[in-house]
C-alpha cells in the first residue's frame, strides 16, 4: 500500500521547472536530519543559482494490524509527526526566495526516495555524507544503498555545513 500526502501547500510555481532551475530533493528522518541538505540549498540559492526543494519523509507502510487497529486515527497521527518532521526544514527556507514543498510517503524507504525523485523531477538527492553525525540518514545504511541503486537523479552527500563531500 503506497500512501503520498503533500504536508504543506505547495511553494513550488509549477510543475515545469525551467531549466537553468535544480529541484533538489532532500530526505527528512528527523526534525534534524534535513539541516546539512538544507544549508546546500541556501548555498546553492546565494550563488545565484535557482532551487525548488522537495522535501520527503518516508514512513514504512503500516501493517495490516496496524491499520486495523489504528484505523483512521493512523492518517491524523502521521500528519502529527510530519509537521514536526519538517518543522526545522520549513522554518530554514520560509523566507527565503527558495520555492519548496514537503511530502509524505509510505513505503520501503529507497525505493519510494528514488520513485519520488522521479515523480517529482527532481535533478539531486541531497543526503546527510557517511560518517558526519547522522551517518546513516533513514537507518539501515540508506545513503549506501541509494548510491548503489541511484537512477536519473543525481546524489549528492552534504556535510552538517551543506558542504558536498566528494
Amino acid at each position: 500500500m503506497k500512501i503520498a500526502m503533500a504536508v504543506t501547500h505547495s511553494h513550488l510555481q509549477n510543475a515545469a521547472h525551467p531549466q537553468a532551475m535544480r529541484r533538489l530533493l532532500i530526505p527528512v528522518k528527523n526534525a534534524k536530519s534535513a539541516a546539512g541538505a538544507v544549508m546546500y540549498a541556501i548555498r546553492r540559492r546565494a550563488e545565484a543559482r535557482d532551487v525548488a526543494v522537495c522535501l520527503l519523509h518516508v514512513e514504512e507502510s503500516p501493517t495490516q494490524w496496524q491499520a486495523l487497529l489504528g484505523g483512521t486515527g493512523i492518517h491524523g497521527a502521521r500528519r502529527s509527526r510530519a509537521d514536526a518532521v519538517f518543522g526545522p526544514a520549513r522554518r530554514m527556507l520560509d523566507g527565503l526566495d527558495i520555492e519548496f514543498a514537503a511530502y509524505v510517503r509510505s513505503g520501503p524507504v529507497v525505493f519510494t526516495i528514488l520513485d519520488a525523485a522521479e515523480e517529482l523531477e527532481c535533478d539531486e538527492i541531497v543526503v546527510p555524507a557517511p560518517n558526519w553525525g547522522l551517518s546513516h540518514l533513514l537507518s539501515r545504511h540508506v545513503v549506501t544503498v541509494l548510491t548503489a541503486r541511484q537512477r536519473s537523479a543525481r546524489l549528492v552527500a552534504v556535510t552538517n555545513s551543506g558542504i558536498v563531500v566528494t
